[in-house]
This record gives structure tokens, sequence and C-alpha cells, in this order.
């Protein structure tokens, strides 16, 4: 992730990502791409786990009726 390059040991409220947003927008956005993050490193083709894991987003999408995906 290209804002991660500019990420140096410090917090999130005094680090300078390159976002032009307020702080709790770009805690927002920051927190959205983690998620899509996550996401692609579960469901890609080389995870061990990856029928596992669609199985179980899928029963949990079925039972909450939410897109999981």
């Amino acid at each position: 992730m290209r804002h991660m390059k500019t990420w140096f040991g410090i917090t999130t409220n005094k680090w300078d990502s390159g976002f032009l947003l307020g702080h709790k927008e770009k805690k927002a956005c920051l927190t959205r791409l983690r998620k899509n993050y996550a996401i692609k490193l579960v469901t890609s083709e080389a995870t061990k786990h990856r029928s596992r894991v669609l199985a179980e987003a899928a029963k949990h999408e079925n039972a909450n009726r939410i897109g999981v995906f």
C-alpha cells in the first residue's frame, strides 16, 4: 500500500500520509483500505484456506442478510 511508505512509527494524528482529509476522514479512509487489503489477502488464490474463508463468509452473509463480498 503506497501510503504506508510515508509512515515512520508515529501516531496517526501526526502522520502525514498525503491524504488531503481531516483526521476523522483520514482515519475512516485508512480503515477502509485496511479492510479491503485484508479481504484481498484472505480471498487470494494463493491463500491455503481460501475455500474455508469464502464458505464462512457466505454462511455469515446468509445468516445476517448482509453483503460481505
